[in-house]
């Protein structure tokens, strides 16, 4: 298990069609949840917001705040070594990784969702498949894994997608075999067989469902190290490419000059560690909501 991968330990019950209901209502009686979700939401209105925000342009070069870098009227978190407005480029950046890093989990969670299903439901030669699959990506240390791949076909939102699925869904897929190793030996499952129901719709309409409360916990926790990794791959010169804003890309602008401009690093550090906090917050507010 990487430091980048979250915990795969999550609980599992079938549940009756009032639970979720009761399961939410939980949730947002959860202050650790609660907590959570407004630190996600901050960032999501603030990137909203970017476009109609009082802001200069987070690619606008200001020649005269080259030479004083301090934080102004002009300037409120002050300007990166090129001159451009570090608060423009902070929120602007957050459009980019609330787009990139739920999409990311979301294409992984449909193949891993697939992959897992399969797995556990058919069994045989298919899960014998999926398991190899998925002991030959997870041998690899994952950060090494994004930079191989990155590196190789080249900074993009749609190569960061492709990575993010290639690390992330042989993890999924192994929580979602384990889930329907026991859901499909219960007596709903069984009666819809009776039922002459398509496989298709056992597993769509029978399984996934009795799953959510497990994959929900599962995809918050991988949004939250996902935005890590987007962050380190920024870092290491593997995110997007410039002039687009990045929050990786900004700490490592001011490596040789952090002394200098530390806003310029401290500003996209405390942004990253704080939407990662709400993710990991909301996910354990939902491991409690979904408890047995």
């Amino acid at each position: 298990m990487s430091f980048l991968e979250p915990d795969a330990a999550v609980p599992l019950a079938v549940r009756t069609p009032a639970a979720p209901r009761r399961a939410w209502l939980k949730l947002f009686r959860s202050r650790t949840a609660v907590i959570g979700l407004c630190l996600i939401l901050f960032w999501v209105v603030l990137a909203a917001l970017a476009p109609f925000l009082p802001l200069p342009s987070p690619t606008a070069q200001d020649a005269m705040a080259m030479v004083d870098p301090t934080p102004s009227a002009a300037h409120w978190l002050g300007t990166d070594i090129l001159g451009r407005d570090i608060l423009a480029r902070l929120i602007f950046g957050a459009r980019t990784v609330l787009a990139v890093a739920p999409l990311s989990v979301a294409v992984a969670m449909v193949a891993g969702i697939a992959l897992g299903m399969l797995a556990g439901y058919f069994g045989g030669w298919i899960e014998a498949l999926v398991d190899r699959f998925s002991d030959l990506v997870l041998a690899f240390p994952v950060l090494i894994l994004y930079v191989i791949l990155i590196a190789n076909v080249g900074a993009s939102v749609l190569n960061i997608v492709i990575a993010t699925t290639i690390a992330s869904a042989p993890g999924i897929g192994r929580i979602v075999r384990g889930l329907v190793l026991d859901l499909k030996q219960q007596e709903y499952v069984a009666a819809a067989r009776l039922r002459a129901e398509s496989t298709f719709y056992i597993m769509v309409f029978e399984l996934l469902p009795n799953c959510r409360g497990p994959l929900f916990v599962d995809a918050c926790l991988r949004i939250g190290y996902t935005i890590i990794t987007i962050g380190i791959l920024g870092f290491l010169g593997l995110g997007l490419p410039p002039p687009n804003p990045d929050w990786g890309g900004m700490v490592r602008e001011t490596t040789t000059v952090i002394n200098v401009w530390p806003l310029m690093s401290i500003a996209p550090s405390v942004a990253i560690v704080s939407l990662v906090l709400g993710f990991n917050l909301l996910a354990d507010g939902m491991r409690e909501a979904w408890k047995p």
